[in-house]
């Protein structure tokens, strides 16, 4: 199965886990200016980093997947 992440889902998945940038890169094993690029769309998500981001961050958990739900909805990424 392929996974396409926007910079908004990613924005969505680190504001759901309660992290600000700093914090979520070192969780996830990057550089916040990589995390920044990304977020602002000066990257692409790669599956590289897709794969990275879903072995460190919980999306299956029902609460995070309920609060990225509610984020993206109200959000204008």
């Amino acid at each position: 199965m392929v996974v396409n992440l926007t910079s908004g889902d990613v924005i969505a998945i680190r504001l759901a886990s309660e992290m600000n940038q700093k914090q979520f890169a070192e969780h996830v094993g990057i550089s916040q200016s990589f995390l920044s690029d990304l977020e602002n769309g000066r990257r692409k998500v790669s599956p590289y980093f897709v794969g990275k981001l879903t072995r460190k961050v919980d999306t299956g958990d029902p609460d995070l997947q309920e609060r990225i739900r509610r984020l993206s909805a109200v959000a204008d990424f």
